[in-house]
């Protein structure tokens, strides 16, 4: 895979949405010249080409090599027992509290030793989620499942959550036309519902946390779970905060395609969100019918 250094403190860089070099240790900023910025979009493409491939691959039934995988980058972490975990991941980002790493099968959030009491927030709020007796939707699928905990000689903790087949962090993405959005968004409004439903708030909505599979529609809101607490719907004047994280979230990964966004869902984007998810979600799904004609399945072919 392709990583940048930052030349003020060597530490690795991330690409946003706007297509800058953003470095997560001091901040600093880079940008790319015109040659390097369509060789960075040319290899995503590709790479999201050869993903899109390897799951048509998988649908029809052949067996298939994830070579992808054979260029994937190594850490080690050291366990309190004195065991050498090897992690080979081909992304990491910073959620703010945790260095997070996209492997194969798992999406692993480390934290350090001043970070543990975040790790058990973490899993406290997961554990405060509820569902509908009758969730015919699946939702629970749309939440981080836990596949293990482990000591870090340090003092830090590794936690496992496990990630589904072509599930990636949504900034590997970059920016994304309005039709991607708007499942996105979907996706989003389901989530916040459950949460609704859970009578709770997650507190920390942005691109950073969800992860999504772009072939079947599915997202899965991964991570900043540390945030997450107990509150009440019943203040008609509440400004329901994840809600305004989507809003924002779907703003920053439109990016260049702000100015294609139907006018309907500009205004969705722009206006207050309604006191809670249900309401919310009935906004949502009069753009979707207004702006974009209804529901329909979009294939995401990203274009740069």
């Amino acid at each position: 895979m392709i990583s940048f250094k930052c030349k003020n403190c060597g530490g690795e860089m991330s690409v946003d949405s706007s297509g800058a070099l953003v470095c997560e240790y001091c901040g600093g900023k880079s940008f790319f010249e015109d040659k390097e910025l369509y060789g960075y979009r040319e290899f995503r493409k590709q790479m999201l080409n050869y993903l899109r491939g390897i799951h048509d691959e998988k649908a029809e039934g052949k067996k298939t090599e994830d070579y992808l995988w054979d260029n994937a980058e190594e850490t080690r972490f050291e366990t309190a027992d004195g065991e050498t975990v090897t992690v080979r991941y081909l992304y990491s980002l910073d959620d703010g509290g945790a260095k997070v790493y996209l492997t194969k099968n798992n999406a692993l959030y480390v934290f350090g030793a001043g970070e543990r009491a975040l790790a058990d927030r973490m899993l406290a709020g997961i554990g405060m989620l509820s569902f509908p007796p009758a969730d015919v939707k699946g939702l629970n699928e749309c939440f981080p499942r836990s596949n293990g905990t482990y000591e870090l000689k340090d003092g830090g903790i590794m936690i496992a959550f496990a990630r589904t087949d072509n599930l990636f962090p949504l900034p590997m993405f970059g920016s994304l036309k309005p039709e991607h959005v708007a499942w996105i968004i979907s996706r989003l409004e389901n989530i916040c519902c459950v949460l609704n439903y859970s009578n709770m708030i997650h507190g920390g909505i942005s691109e950073e946390t969800i992860w999504i599979n772009p072939f079947n529609h599915h997202a899965v809101l991964m991570g900043h779970w540390w945030t997450a607490s107990k509150s009440g719907f019943g203040n008609t004047a509440f400004c329901n905060p994840d809600l305004k994280g989507l809003r924002q979230t779907a703003v920053k990964i439109l990016g260049i395609h702000k100015d294609e966004v139907p006018k309907e869902m500009i205004k969705f984007l722009e206006e207050k969100p309604s006191p809670d998810a249900f309401a919310d979600f009935e906004k949502w799904d009069k753009v979707i019918e207004n702006g974009f004609g209804g529901r329909r399945f979009a294939q995401m072919n990203v274009n740069f």
